[in-house]
């Protein structure tokens, strides 16, 4: 007497991939919702002042899921923001398999500002650091109890 399932091999293999899409969702929309205090802690700080405002324009993010870019938040339309986009998805071809946010601020003096002491996006790396950890162990948590 052995046992006997009551579903087919496709039917595991549907559900496992009707839980694969909704992790993976989860997982996009934490990714997301992270991407967009990043870049909104970043757009805030008065540390420097933006004469043209293509320097705070040209901070956003780009969501890159399996080496596909899945989505962009730049919150803009000045010309700050089309020059941040074009570095995000420039950075977005060498990310590889799994998940990857880069935020970024495109203008090519980005940096010259923040070696003069003024916080362009040291911060919002620095939310980036102490956020993502919180955010990976509530994501497998959530994962964990899932039925």
């Amino acid at each position: 007497m052995g046992v006997k399932s009551k579903f087919t091999a496709a039917d595991f293999r549907r559900e496992l991939e009707k839980r694969y899409q909704r992790i993976n969702r989860a997982i996009i929309l934490q990714l997301q919702a992270l991407g967009e205090e990043l870049v909104n802690h970043a757009r805030s700080l008065d540390t420097y002042k933006d004469q043209t405002g293509n320097l705070r324009a040209s901070i956003g993010y780009v969501l890159i899921v399996n080496g596909v870019v899945y989505s962009h938040y730049f919150p803009d339309s000045k010309l700050g923001a089309a020059t941040g986009r074009q570095l995000a998805d420039e950075l977005s071809s060498r990310a590889g398999k799994g998940y990857a946010l880069i935020v970024v601020a495109g203008m090519d003096y980005a940096a010259a500002v923040e070696s003069m002491g003024y916080d362009v996006l040291t911060s919002a790396e620095m939310l980036a650091s102490s956020e993502f950890p919180k955010l990976k162990a509530k994501m497998l948590a959530k994962i964990k109890a899932m039925k």
